[in-house]
């Protein structure tokens, strides 16, 4: 494993945070799981064993009976681990998760615990925050950091694209793997509100190594001039763009 990307202690007390304010910013994740839920099979209230992991629009959870499940927030989850999942082995026929996957310092790893944890035949959903996910915002803070500090600090998290995805699915040993991804566009009134819903749902920057840089007021303001003259929108709104991308993956019989 390289060195590890995120802080998973900051990222910790982000989601711990944002367990009392995800209901006000939850329509990306709604939007995930709807998606999810469709590819479900049409057998999956039938499996035996389930296990969702993350999936906080609770979208999931609502498809299958209290009690047909188990659930597992890995940031709530003390000492978590992407090489160490607290279940046994070959222990689920169905594996669907949401909103995690981008926040994980060695994906591979944790692919290779959810192979692990699949019975031969098990199927595994997932849906995360991914390619062009916030690029008009990285661009944006790109232009203003380099008028205010003439260089560009970590501000928005690496974004790891469909066919990266694909790579990862295949060398963890899943069976016939499909990733596909969908682009959709947000109107916010202002700069903030886009900040405001991200720490909401937890999702603000959690890199490991960040700068300390500093966003007075008037970097603020030119930050919201740059992106309104980058991605000029009606009545001065700002569009966010977030990009989901969807991994299929069954382990061998």
């Amino acid at each position: 494993m390289t060195d590890a990307l995120f802080s998973y202690n900051l990222l910790t007390t982000r989601k711990t945070k944002a367990l009392k304010t995800f209901h006000k910013a939850n329509y990306l994740a709604k939007d995930l799981e709807t998606t999810l839920v469709k590819r479900l099979p049409k057998s999956s209230k039938d499996l035996k064993k389930i296990l969702v992991i993350g999936c906080p629009g609770n979208l999931i959870k609502k498809h299958f009976p209290e009690g047909t499940y188990d659930t597992f927030n890995p940031f709530l989850f003390p000492d978590f681990s992407d090489k160490n999942l607290p279940f046994e082995d070959k222990n689920y026929d169905l594996i669907v998760e949401s909103f995690i996957f981008h926040w994980l310092n060695d994906p591979l790893d944790y692919l290779a615990e959810i192979h692990r944890l699949l019975r031969p035949g098990g199927l595994y959903l997932s849906g995360f925050l991914g390619g062009t996910t916030l690029t008009e915002l990285r661009q944006a803070f790109l232009k203003t950091d380099i008028q205010f500090y003439e260089g560009a600090f970590a501000r928005i998290s690496p974004m790891i694209k469909p066919e990266a995805a694909t790579r990862l699915l295949q060398t963890a040993g899943f069976k016939d793997p499909i990733v596909d991804h969908e682009e959709t566009n947000v109107t916010y009134p202002t700069l903030k509100t886009l900040i405001q819903d991200l720490r909401f749902m937890g999702e603000s920057n959690a890199l490991k190594d960040q700068e300390a840089f500093k966003t007075s007021k008037n970097y603020r303001e030119s930050a919201t001039e740059n992106y309104q003259k980058l991605f000029p929108q009606k009545n001065d709104n700002i569009i966010a763009t977030f990009d989901f991308v969807f991994m299929t993956g069954w382990r061998s019989l």
